[in-house]
């Protein structure tokens, strides 16, 4: 508070505090009347929010929804999901178990408007994490296979797995070193190509856990030497699988014709001509020696020939013959000897992808190829040794991830059980492929593991400009090297931007900075860039309120932006402390939300609505499970549910300075108090005395105010004795609104 006035010899001073936006700070601080924010902190702000703009006011309530028959009581360990396709177009999705409920804001509450199967059990949905691309929600769960929630329509939602492909894996040597693998003969059976891969000398590697696991194989090729003898009939070479060069040489000295290459994609379902050598004058033309390079799998070539002349050779040969005069005259070009082609092939490293179908015994499987091109046949023709395997990062043995993101078109994901640290990223804009190409393209899939000192899994991914990891035990920051931050297999990096550590909260953006809950769940940070170091620094901005979080955890968290830019955390005692996040304006203020026990609080969310940024909430009653924050406008707004609840302020022990010095440890009087209020009918107010709050609120005065709808002074005299704590206390506890902007109380100085 500022002392606006005192006067020599008269020990009255008028006290002016115009501002609440530190809102309601620790007991470790009411002492400090040396901080700027003493003189806009609080003792205690209950059932009150604090403005941007420095004043304060009293929460609206919650309305319960409406389940419209969808469903029953999913339990107050279900989880909420927003489900944001554009800001006029958003629902909030509830997960239970093994069941999720569509709401919709309709009339200012929530409506449930569908209902559909989930393969999630109740105990399971906290964990889960979530990104989003237009219509198409990705979930993941370290014990589910990753997801697709499709929305087809408001009421109609489906479910399909994530048919991840040609990645990721686990080198062979980490994951069973040593162990060889022998494929037999691959074969065409009920529509697939299978293969049976067992190991060699009877080594334990398989087991049913590693059904539908992917496993790729890498063995060599050897190359290949061939000769093709055409004659006047079209000869076809045999075909070749080339990665790598194919070399044709033509021997011979006096023949004629066309000599062709010919390419398939389709493992020899259709050819096309891609070159051709034509010899029609051996005088003048020579051998045809040509190289061509393949960098695609499964690519196929074969060599054509034929002896003798072309149609347009033939036309030319008539023409000539008879502009001979007398005609008898023959032509010898016509003839034409056997054209040889010699065919080189080099070798290659072939890589194929199956997906383990079935386990017999420890050392051997079924597998099915997972390649498109799976119509060359021949690759396997009897046995062949692998020393060159992976297994796939992802499966029931390994776990699946536990985070998700979508950063630079790539859809991410992060930490396994087995690779607690690792960071996977699909190809850019094919979000379930994972595979790799020979050589490297920029849009390859890529995979990096944290090079941290502690093995904390990663339990949740954010992106801004950059990608970042969160573990209990540090932030790192995940971003390309290349032009413009773009990342590639070859230009991405990880740095550890703070050691702070996080709980397993999902992160939330709000005003360009990350807010995450420490480890202990018992404070909050913020993240954001530090031009100073080039880097991302932690910085907490509920240190200032801790007495808020002693003996709790934050269970869960949201951000509505609009229309006060407030942080909901929701405790474990069923309460709630909200921070009024404006950092640009200098306004981090704090406040304790409770409703009653029989209600209680357990999971929040956001969801953009038409007037505001509407919360969600799931509460610990048997008859109410879902509620909704009412519009500040709203009819009833000042009750949860059908209970009026009180909403209260306390101010810190009033002070002035003045040339005795400070007022702090004087015993004083408040006779006499000034509310500047807007858009508030009435209140109640009283003197405080924290050492005896009660008998100071029996003295309690109803203030009345001029609801004019613009800034209001309500000027009261209050009856209370001198005390060392003196303070204001200021409550409402119907339906009325309060808004309070300022106040004035008048002191009266003991010694």
């Amino acid at each position: 508070m500022q002392s606006v006035g005192l006067l020599r010899g008269v020990r009255e001073v008028k006290i002016f505090q115009p501002s609440f936006a530190s809102g309601e700070i620790s007991p470790l601080l009411h002492a400090r009347v040396d901080l700027a924010r003493y003189s806009t902190g609080l003792a205690e702000l209950r059932n009150m929010i604090v403005l941007p703009q420095g004043g304060i006011t009293r929460r609206p309530g919650f309305m319960p929804g409406n389940v419209n028959g969808f469903g029953s009581f999913y339990g107050a360990e279900a989880k909420l999901i927003p489900f944001v396709y554009n800001s006029s177009d958003s629902v909030m999705l509830e997960f239970g178990n093994y069941t999720a409920r569509v709401w919709v804001m309709s009339g200012g509450s929530a409506k449930a408007i569908a209902n559909f199967v989930t393969p999630y059990a109740l105990s399971d949905v906290q964990a889960l994490r979530y990104v989003q691309s237009g219509n198409v929600l990705f979930l993941a769960h370290k014990s589910y296979r990753p997801k697709m929630l499709t929305r087809k329509s408001l009421t109609s939602w489906e479910f399909t797995d994530l048919d991840f492909h040609d990645g990721p894996f686990i080198d062979g040597s980490e994951w069973a070193r040593g162990v060889e693998l022998i494929l037999h003969k691959l074969t065409w059976t009920n529509g697939k190509y299978r293969i049976t891969a067992a190991t060699k000398d009877n080594a334990a590697l398989f087991n049913s856990s590693l059904i539908d696991t992917l496993l790729k194989v890498e063995y060599t090729v050897e190359g290949k030497t061939s000769t093709l003898k055409a004659g006047t009939s079209m000869t076809y070479s045999e075909a070749f699988e080339v990665k790598g060069t194919m070399n044709v040489v033509t021997t011979g000295s006096d023949w004629r014709g066309t000599v062709f290459i010919q390419r398939s994609i389709d493992g020899g379902a259709s050819w096309v001509d891609i070159k051709q050598y034509v010899r029609r004058d051996v005088n003048t033309q020579g051998q045809w020696d040509f190289t061509i390079s393949e960098t695609e799998d499964y690519v196929l070539y074969r060599v054509a020939a034929i002896a003798g002349e072309t149609e347009t050779d033939q036309y030319s040969r008539t023409r000539r013959i008879r502009s001979i005069s007398g005609g008898g005259t023959t032509d010898t070009t016509a003839s034409s000897g056997e054209i040889v082609i010699t065919i080189s092939v080099s070798g290659f490293l072939r890589r194929e992808t199956y997906k383990i179908m079935s386990v017999a015994n420890a050392h051997s499987a079924t597998l099915t190829l997972q390649d498109e091109l799976a119509a060359i046949t021949n690759r396997i023709t009897d046995t062949v040794s692998v020393k060159l395997w992976s297994m796939g990062s992802w499966g029931i043995q390994q776990g699946y991830p536990a985070a998700i993101a979508m950063y630079q078109d790539r859809l991410i994901f992060a930490s396994t059980p087995l690779q607690p640290q690792t960071i996977w990223m699909s190809k850019t804009g094919d979000y379930a492929n994972f595979g790799v190409s020979d050589p490297l393209s920029d849009d390859d899939a890529i995979n990096i593991t944290l090079a941290g000192s502690s093995a904390d899994c990663i339990h949740s991914l954010v992106t801004t400009q950059d990608l970042f990891a969160f573990t209990e035990s540090g932030e790192w920051r995940v971003r390309g090297a290349g032009d413009s931050g773009a990342i590639s297999p070859t230009a991405l990096t990880a740095h550890q931007q703070t050691n702070i550590g996080s709980k397993a909260l999902q992160p939330i953006l709000a005003n360009g900075q990350i807010i995450f809950v420490q480890t202990q769940g018992q404070k909050v940070y913020t993240l954001g860039y530090d031009l100073n170091i080039d880097g991302y620094t932690g910085h907490e901005i509920s240190i200032m309120s801790a007495h808020l979080f002693e003996g709790k955890q934050i269970i869960s968290m949201a951000y509505q932006q609009i229309p006060d830019s407030l942080l909901w955390f929701v405790l474990d005692d069923s309460s709630a402390a909200v921070c009024t996040y404006n950092p640009e304006h200098e306004v981090i203020g704090w406040s304790r939300q409770e409703i009653s026990k029989h209600y209680g609080m357990r999971s929040i969310a956001a969801l953009p609505g038409q007037k505001q940024t509407e919360l969600f909430l799931i509460t610990l009653s048997v008859n109410i499970w879902l509620m909704t924050l009412n519009e500040r406008l709203s009819e009833n707004k000042y009750m949860d549910n059908t209970s009026y609840y009180e909403s209260s302020m306390r101010t810190l022990r009033v002070n002035s300075e003045g040339e005795n010095g400070s007022s702090y440890a004087n015993k004083k009087l408040i006779p006499r108090l000034i509310i500047h209020s807007l858009n508030t009918s009435e209140a109640w107010a009283a003197p405080g005395d924290y050492s005896d709050e009660g008998k100071n609120w029996e003295r309690r005065r109803r203030v009345r105010f001029d609801n004019t709808g613009y800034l209001s002074d309500s000027d009261l005299q209050l009856d209370n004795g001198f005390a060392r704590d003196a303070c204001i206390q200021i409550r409402s506890e119907q339906g009325q609104g309060l808004t309070i902007l300022g106040i004035s109380p008048t002191i009266t100085q003991g010694s």
